[in-house]
């Protein structure tokens, strides 16, 4: 069963799935307005795109940083579901930075020719932290509040964008990674159908040398590991009820554990919805509820 929500809030999702106000259109091919920002330097070849609102939005805007799923193996900033996002928060006043960050692969041993996986951990989870921490040394470049920062994702992303949430007091995890000197904090979290114990899935995507390794690993990339000791943001999480990866199990459990903790979070399930949809998958069409969402916490002017 889905855990209690507070009744006003989950009628209020409710309605904005069913009603669906007119929404600002997007191109049928968008894209971004800056391509290929080298945020991590020169010399790493992951990139960031640059989604910039009209200038009918008056500077600074908020922005959203937006991390791409794909089982931290696979997946790019310029995917499906990452344009579909980015495309339709730009539209509507936001700044979205879709990021490209480290990712795992598999290789063969030379000598026996045995396949290895190589892990990205952790130099993913610094990657997206560098990534936040460029947008507020920046923000005068791209326009931006650094006071008015998101961070979303979805699957894996979603995972990431969680952890970068919930841990911008933790010093061990922040001193990693470029531009150091800027803050960690983020104004809300959008989690898509993401991974909060890493202990229930990817053990071998966060494997470590020993086993006790692996076990550090696994709670250091947990953003549950955070919840009892963090200030976290508001949360929304979005979940479909026919994941075959990711099971709806999961998403219940996080909202549960974020309500115990006296956490704000609001909580929507897709019914009928799978894994890797975007906003507008066929069951409902959620930029209403992540547009209201986006709207109340980065304090957009109207609302």
């Amino acid at each position: 069963m889905p855990p209690k929500l507070r009744s006003a809030r989950l009628l209020s999702l409710l309605a904005l799935v069913t009603l669906s106000p007119v929404l600002t259109a997007v191109a049928e091919k968008p894209a971004p307005t800056l391509s290929d920002i080298p945020y991590l330097g020169a010399e790493r070849p992951e990139t960031m795109d640059a989604w910039l609102p009209p200038e009918s939005f008056a500077r600074p805007i908020p922005a959203v940083l937006l991390i791409h799923g794909g089982g931290w193996e696979i997946g790019d900033k310029a995917d499906g579901r990452e344009r579909n996002i980015a495309a339709t928060l730009s539209a509507h006043g936001y700044a979205v930075f879709s990021i490209n960050y480290l990712l795992g692969h598999k290789t063969k041993d030379p000598q026996t020719g045995a396949s290895k996986r190589v892990i990205a951990w952790p130099q993913n989870f610094y990657d997206c932290k560098s990534a936040l921490r460029y947008l507020r040394a920046n923000a005068g470049r791209y326009g931006i509040d650094p006071a008015r920062i998101a961070v979303m994702g979805g699957s894996a992303g979603g995972h990431l964008a969680l952890l970068v949430g919930v841990t911008a007091e933790a010093d061990a995890l922040n001193q990693h990674g470029l531009y150091t000197d800027q803050s960690n904090e983020v104004a809300c979290i959008v989690d898509l159908y993401g991974i909060h114990d890493l202990r229930q899935f990817g053990r071998a995507l966060f494997a470590g040398k020993t086993d006790g390794e692996t076990e550090q690993n696994l709670t250091a990339a947990s953003p549950v590991s955070y919840f009892e000791t963090a200030d976290v943001p508001p949360v929304l999480v979005i979940h479909g009820t026919a994941d075959p990866t990711v099971p709806i199990s999961v998403s219940r459990d996080l909202v549960a554990r974020l309500q115990a903790g006296g956490h704000e979070v609001e909580y929507l399930e897709v019914k009928g919805a799978g894994h890797s949809f975007h906003l507008q998958p066929s069951q409902a069409d959620l930029r209403p509820v992540v547009l209201e969402f986006l709207d109340i916490h980065l304090q957009t002017p109207g609302h």
